[in-house]
């Protein structure tokens, strides 16, 4: 594996540290901090070139600080010459914000309404006929309301991934399986269930007669 590099953000350092260990590598170097205005900054110490980089970074904790930091390793990556980069993002950020949960109904506001109404008259103050281009365009809703520009969170962030320089994508048990088709690299899920299972088995004595409490089936 001497063509294999695994380096980490700020979020699970301990979690690549077992994973290098794990490939029998050392964990590759790298300065990560903060500028005294709280920019990111990221400093590989190992050569890159022409290896196989594997950048773990989840995006838990300070998650917005996280998805910078990934964005900078993958950049520096690509500009030392790494011949491939692989993203492993155990919990992938913004993966809640994806095209499906931002077609919910959001709260009408007067201003909105107004406006909404008035694009919904011709000039005989006649309505519009259902599933015009105004009515239908993202997901708009105009039953009596007025919905808000919805910004696509997740689609943005699965851009910017490719836009920094990835080339490949491990994510774990990802909120919504059509996140998949946001990108144009290949993307590999790996499933929690039977990694939670064999842990449940050799560390919860008595874990036949447990119950598990779950808030929803995700």
């Amino acid at each position: 594996m001497k063509n294999i590099v695994v380096l980490t953000g700020s979020s699970h350092p301990k979690l690549a540290q077992k994973i290098s260990e794990s490939l029998g590598i050392e964990l590759g170097s790298c300065k990560l901090g903060k500028f005294s205005n709280q920019e990111s900054s990221v400093e590989i110490k190992d050569s890159v070139r022409e290896k196989h980089v594997y950048i773990i970074q989840s995006g838990c904790g300070r998650v917005n600080d996280n998805v910078i930091e990934l964005f900078i390793l993958i950049q520096a990556c690509r500009m030392g010459s790494a011949k491939r980069i692989t993203v492993v993002t155990p919990l992938f950020p913004y993966s809640r914000q994806s095209e499906r949960s931002q077609k919910k109904r959001l709260p009408q506001h007067q201003i909105g309404t107004e406006i909404m109404s008035s694009l919904l008259q011709t000039n005989d103050q006649q309505p519009l006929p259902q599933g015009t281009f105004a009515q239908s365009f993202m997901g708009m809703e105009t039953d009596g309301g007025y919905r808000q520009w919805c910004a696509r969170a997740g689609t943005l962030v699965a851009h910017l991934l490719q836009a920094a320089g990835a080339d490949h994508l491990i994510a774990m048990d990802l909120h919504d399986p059509q996140y998949q088709g946001f990108f144009q690299i290949p993307v590999d899920l790996i499933y929690a269930e039977p990694s939670i299972i064999q842990w449940i088995r050799s560390e919860i004595p008595g874990w036949r007669q447990a119950v598990v409490v779950s808030p929803d089936a995700g």
